[in-house]
């Protein structure tokens, strides 16, 4: 859960940092501080009285590395638990609106309230334990002052050590206590901060992503121009090894056309596209331009291949950085405003009291569904990409403004030669591809014109007369 990430990161780092300022600030002037006292006791008292009180310190010790012991589990248990709500609170606030709706608000409240009440328990047997050790210790302590009180008096009355040492192991006594005190809270509070930075570390300590590992050295380049703009061979990838996805799929894609992609919900479609675009690992062979795909790194894949998703991903910025978004360049407004006028944004952003420079909310949530795909598709006539992915970028929008759209993207292939890979749905969008494969069950079963498929028997036939979905 994005809210559980976000919580868990913040927390984990603040403990890491805390961590290190315990070290370097707290804890060496705490041991220093402790030593000096042990030496001005050892030096300054006779042995029958210093020796007897030293043991305050080890006693004291093995009391907070046992609380230490006992407790990190529990706190290992409230870190996870937190970040569970972390994760709830973001979960609802993204579903605001459909809570709202049904009015499921008394059903979330009471799912927060058994979650809160988890933790509060959780929380107060932590802290009774806790409660319980300080105890201990300034039992510890107590009981050590009095003896110590006790036993130099008592030596004071048989003249082994003057009436003056009385006070003066008082003093000593007092100068290992502030110490040790410090020493019990430090430690505890480093228990606590290791169990945040090893959470930390494990997060730091994931893989990093496939696609941004370091490229192997690739074979020397052919000279000769690729025929191809994308090619398939043996292309396979699975989630699990019981659960494949696609299978062994061929396909070549030629320079500048436009190839359609249809079938069912759950044939792999999108999985095809996220394999293409370097977000999925894969077993085969996938090549952009003749170079194999795995000699890209993610910069250079980004200058060659634009993916519009059906949700499109907006930040809270004004629509310019918006359309703007993952551009090295700062083009122009009358630039940005020509984008705006092929994805038919131009009448609404007009319509707007800062037009471009309007700032919207996060994740776009003040716009409509075809707003959103809009401005996504707006940032295709400013990136002129050699590959455009097309992924339900247009299902949002209504038949007359995905028309226009569409010439405005045949346009700019016969501008650029750019090739487009187009999933979708609603057939029509498909009408004028070159060509199209249909999908089912993680192969293609069908490819063909969009007037052969629908005289075909199969599955692009029953998805057009409606019999299947």
């Amino acid at each position: 859960m994005t809210g559980n990430i976000h919580g868990r990161l913040n927390r984990c780092l603040d403990g890491t940092v805390k961590l290190e300022k315990l070290l370097f600030m707290d804890l060496a002037p705490a041991i220093f501080n402790s030593v000096a006292a042990v030496v001005v006791i050892v030096t300054t008292l006779p042995p029958v009285l210093a020796l007897p009180m030293l043991l305050v310190v080890p006693i004291g010790i093995a009391i907070v590395f046992r609380q230490i012991s006992t407790q990190r589990g529990i706190r290992v248990e409230l870190l996870d638990t937190k970040a569970a709500m972390d994760g709830s609170i973001v979960e609802l606030l993204n579903g605001i609106e459909v809570i709202r709706i049904i009015d499921s608000v008394a059903l979330e409240q009471e799912r927060f309230d058994r979650k809160s009440e988890f933790l509060r328990a959780k929380e107060m047997r932590h802290h009774v334990q806790m409660a319980k050790y300080d105890c201990l210790k300034f039992l510890n302590e107590a009981v050590f002052t009095v003896l110590m009180i006790g036993v130099s008096a008592y030596l004071a009355t048989q003249n082994v050590i003057s009436t003056g040492a009385v006070l003066t192991s008082y003093l000593c006594f007092n100068q290992l206590l502030k110490p040790l005190e410090e020493l019990h809270r430090i430690l505890d509070e480093l228990s606590e901060s290791m169990v945040l930075a090893e959470d930390y570390f494990r997060l730091a300590e994931i893989p990093c992503d496939f696609s941004f590992l370091p490229l192997e050295a690739a074979p020397s380049a052919s000279t000769a121009e690729p025929e191809t703009a994308v090619e398939l061979h043996h292309l396979s990838f699975a989630y699990h090894s019981d659960k494949v996805i696609l299978h062994d799929l061929d396909l070549s894609i030629p320079h500048g056309m436009f190839l359609g992609i249809a079938g069912p919900s759950g044939c792999g479609k999108s999985s095809l596209i996220k394999a293409v675009c370097k977000l999925e690992n894969y077993t085969g062979t996938i090549r952009i331009g003749g170079r194999d795909l795995r000699q890209f790194s993610r910069k250079e894949l980004a200058n060659t291949i634009a993916l519009v998703p059906q949700n499109p991903f907006l930040i809270a910025g004004t629509i310019y950085e918006n359309v703007c978004y993952g551009l090295e360049r700062q083009p122009p407004e009358q630039e940005v405003y020509a984008a705006i006028d092929k994805a038919c944004l131009r009448e609404f952003v007009d319509s707007l009291p800062d037009t471009i420079h309007t700032v919207l909310a996060e994740g776009g949530a003040n716009l409509s569904g075809g707003q959103k795909q809009r401005i996504a598709i707006a940032r295709i006539f400013l990136r002129k990409p050699d590959i455009l992915i097309l992924d339900e970028a247009t299902s949002a929008l209504d038949n007359t403004s995905e028309r226009l759209i569409q010439s405005a993207i045949e346009q700019l292939m016969k501008e650029t030669g750019m090739t487009v890979l187009s999933i979708a749905h609603r057939l029509t969008t498909l009408k004028n591809a070159d060509r199209i494969i249909v999908m089912d069950g993680g192969r293609i079963v069908q490819s063909g014109t969009y007037e052969e498929l629908i005289e075909q028997d199969g599955i692009f036939s029953d998805m057009y007369h409606g019999k299947l979905k």
